[in-house]
């Protein structure tokens, strides 16, 4: 989570960069990612990033509705 005061400089999407490099180095061919649906600017943001929505299901820890999205990984 980046925050609010410096959101829109490019943080998040280089973190989420530095994630997704991360999960293709250890060989992983995709990354999958939970989104509260109360917060409809990270779903924006991911959508944005090549994320695609699979399903919707409750968070595991506080049962919370969200939304499951997953975004292929091209190999190095």
């Amino acid at each position: 989570m980046v925050d609010t005061r410096v959101q829109g400089r490019g943080y998040g999407r280089r973190f989420a960069a530095l994630a997704e490099e991360r999960f293709r180095t250890a060989g992983r061919t995709a990354v999958r990612l939970a989104v509260p649906d109360n917060t409809p600017k990270g779903l924006a943001f991911w959508t944005a990033l090549g994320y695609e929505v699979i399903d919707r299901r409750p968070d595991r820890a506080h049962g919370r509705p969200c939304t499951v999205m997953r975004k292929a990984l091209r190999a190095l």
